[in-house]
């Protein structure tokens, strides 16, 4: 039994207009345009309908170069694959059977004995018209457009209020135009009170940590009054100004190092002056660039870790609300943490810098 190759055949007819069977045919592809039945509501995509010429039998190498590149084998095997198929064909249609090709139609015998071909017109061989089929829609009735274009369309009138509607309205308006001119403008009323929100859920809090702390460092900013004379003030003065407030003045000589007392005049002024002095409290402080906030203890120190294989110097602080808060680096300036502070922007964007007491 000869090999089929209708499959090939097919194949082939998707890309070329006509397909030669050497001594046997040609498979010839028409090109149909749209069509539209208004009668019986049919529409029908571009085709292309395959048809048979039993005289175009020449061999132009299309199906047999076809057949060979599929197969893997040499021409000479190709071709003689495609005899053989032929040959099977022409065989069992001259015993007079219809013989059915899927896809392609049907082969059969007329009354001369020749051989007729009746195509398959469900098949449509057109690639630009892949998934489109035929439709059929009820033709639309009782619709004239004459008519609708004649007819006569009811306008209606355009609405003019009464003399006493629109006094009504400026007997309201009119008041709060005046009341809206004598109010001072106060650009305050026009701003909004809506707190912007944060889509990170420990920003509140915080906000309100940090708040706290500052609201801590200016009682204790207030409360400093600096004591401390200047860079050129000599010991002489520093310790006459001393005295003048009735305070000890220590006293070293030059051959034994003793210390003597020296207390000044127990004067009201000077008691008021002792009054309204305190000591200077001088408090260091260090500046944290924060990258986030953990409530889980495992992935603090995981961050921790990461920060230090980047060669930084990593801790761990506490904040509100139980957070642990994760710091690349310490630095005792401002300008330091914020150097670094950028550095780690682009991978944290929410990093922040959090000023720290010693």
């Amino acid at each position: 039994m000869a090999r089929d190759i209708s499959e090939l055949i097919r194949e082939l007819l998707l890309k070329h207009d006509c397909v030669i069977i050497p001594g046997f045919g040609a498979f010839i592809g028409n090109y149909f345009p749209s069509r539209a039945d208004r009668k019986e509501g049919l529409f029908e995509p571009p085709s292309r309908k395959i048809t048979f010429n039993r005289h175009l039998t020449g061999n132009d190498g299309l199906l047999i170069g076809h057949v060979s590149a599929v197969t893997g084998k040499g021409y000479g095997e190709a071709r003689d694959i495609v005899n053989d198929w032929s040959g099977e064909l022409r065989t069992r249609i001259m015993t007079g059977n219809p013989v059915m090709i899927d896809h392609l139609g049907t082969f059969s015998l007329n009354y001369d004995r020749a051989i007729v071909f009746e195509p398959d017109l469900t098949v449509n061989y057109l690639l630009s018209s892949y998934g489109l089929s035929a439709y059929h829609r009820r033709p639309v009735s009782g619709f004239d457009v004459r008519k609708m274009a004649i007819e006569k369309r009811h306008t209606p009138a355009v609405y003019q209020p009464s003399m006493r509607s629109l006094i009504t309205r400026a007997a309201v308006i009119i008041p709060v135009l005046v009341a809206l001119a004598l109010v001072p403008f106060n650009d305050r009323i026009f701003k909004s009170n809506i707190e912007e929100s944060n889509l990170n859920p420990l920003a509140r809090a915080e906000l309100e940590f940090n708040r706290e702390q500052i609201d801590a460092d200016r009682s204790a900013a207030a409360a400093e009054i600096n004591i401390t004379g200047d860079s050129g003030t000599s010991d002489n003065s520093v310790n006459e100004m001393k005295a003048s407030l009735g305070l000890t003045v220590p006293v070293a000589t030059a051959n034994e190092g003793l210390r003597e007392t020296i207390t000044a005049p127990d004067t009201a002024a000077n008691r008021a002056a002792a009054r309204r002095t305190t000591a200077v409290v001088v408090e260091e402080y260090r500046f944290m660039v924060i990258i986030g906030s953990f409530r889980g203890e495992d992935n603090a120190l995981t961050m921790v870790e990461k920060l230090r294989r980047q060669g930084y110097d990593p801790e761990v602080a506490g904040g509100p609300d139980g957070f642990l808060r994760v710091s690349a680096q310490a630095f005792p300036t401002l300008d330091e943490a914020k150097v670094v502070l950028e550095k780690l922007r682009p991978e944290f964007p929410g990093a922040w810098v959090y000023k720290s007491r010693q």
